[in-house]
C-alpha cells in the first residue's frame, strides 16, 4: 500500500477545475478542524492523522508547521511504530537533501514535519535524495514515472509513506504554479494506479483548493482508498485506528494465503 499524504488539499473551492482526477476517485470527506477554533495547521493535523490523538485539543490550539515538543510523546506511538511492532515492512520514502536535514535537526528547534519525526522516532531512516528507495517530495521531472516507481516500492513493502508537501508550498508562496502542481499529482497518480497498487490518499488541512488566497481553510480534506474497506472515518483522528484495521485484515489475508 502507498499512503500518499498531500499537504494542504481540501475539498471544495475550485478543486473541480484544478484537480478533477481526484474527484474521479470518489474521495470521502474528513473533518480537519479537530473541534478547535481557528484554521487547521500541519503540526497538529498530521499528528492527529498519524496517532489518532487530537493534538490540537491537547495543545488548546492548532499548531504548525512543525509539531511542538509536547507532541513528541504522541508521535512515538505513531502509525510507523505500530506497523513495525506488527512486523510489517515499512518505508518512509521521502528523499532529503543532506544540507536540509542538517539545518532541520541541528538547530535549537527541530524543523521536521510530523511524518519525518514519527518515522525517525520509530527507527526508520530519513533517506537522502538519490537513494534507490527514495522519492523526491514533488517537483518530479517525470511524475508518471515517479508514480510507477512508487507502485514498485509498494509491492516490495507492506506500507510505503510518501509526504507530498509541494502543493501546500505552492498555495502559500506561488499560487500561479498550482495548475502545474495539480497536473504533477494527476500524472503521479496515473502512473501509480496503472501498475495496480493500492492507494491511500489524504491530507491535513485545506489550502490549495482556494487559490485566491494564501491561507489554510476549514474545508474537509479527502480520503481516497482504492482497496476494500468498511465505513470510512469521518475526521482526522479516525484515520489511524481505521488504517490499523485495514492493515490487520491485509496481514490476516496474507497469512491465510501462505
Amino acid at each position: 500500500m502507498l499512503f500518499l499524504f498531500v499537504d494542504g488539499l481540501g475539498l471544495g473551492g475550485a478543486l473541480e477545475d484544478l484537480f478533477p482526477f481526484l474527484l474521479d476517485l470518489s474521495p470521502a470527506p474528513l473533518d480537519a478542524t479537530l473541534g478547535v477554533e481557528g484554521l487547521p495547521q500541519s503540526g497538529t493535523g498530521q499528528t492527529a492523522l498519524l496517532t489518532g490523538e487530537n493534538a490540537a485539543k491537547l495543545l488548546g490550539h492548532h499548531q504548525g508547521p512543525f509539531p511542538s515538543p509536547r507532541l513528541r510523546p504522541l508521535l512515538r506511538r505513531s502509525l510507523y511504530a505500530w506497523a513495525k511492532e506488527k512486523g510489517l515492512k515499512v518505508l518512509h520514502a521521502n528523499g532529503y537533501r543532506p544540507e536540509y536535514l542538517r539545518r532541520a535537526t541541528e538547530g535549537k528547534r527541530l524543523l521536521l514535519s510530523a511524518f519525518a519525526q514519527a518515522a525517525s522516532l520509530a527507527g526508520l531512516p530519513l533517506l537522502p535524495l538519490g537513494h534507490p528507495l527514495a522519492l523526491p517530495p514533488g517537483f518530479w521531472e517525470d511524475p508518471y514515472g515517479a508514480g510507477a516507481k512508487a507502485a514498485g516500492l509498494a509491492r516490495a513493502f507492506d506500507l510505503v509513506v510518501l509526504e507530498y508537501w509541494a502543493l501546500d508550498l505552492a498555495a502559500h508562496r506561488h499560487p500561479e504554479s498550482l495548475p502545474e502542481r495539480f497536473l504533477e499529482l494527476t500524472l503521479f497518480l496515473r502512473g501509480f494506479l496503472a501498475e495496480g497498487g493500492t492507494l491511500l490518499l489524504t491530507s491535513d488541512h485545506g489550502n490549495a483548493e482556494e487559490p485566491w488566497h494564501p491561507q489554510h481553510t476549514r474545508n474537509p480534506v479527502p480520503l481516497v482508498y482504492t482497496g476494500r474497506a468498511g465505513a470510512f472515518p469521518r475526521e482526522l483522528t479516525g484515520v489511524f485506528p481505521w488504517l490499523q484495521v485495514v492493515l490487520t485484515c491485509k496481514m490476516l489475508k496474507s497469512d491465510r494465503n501462505t
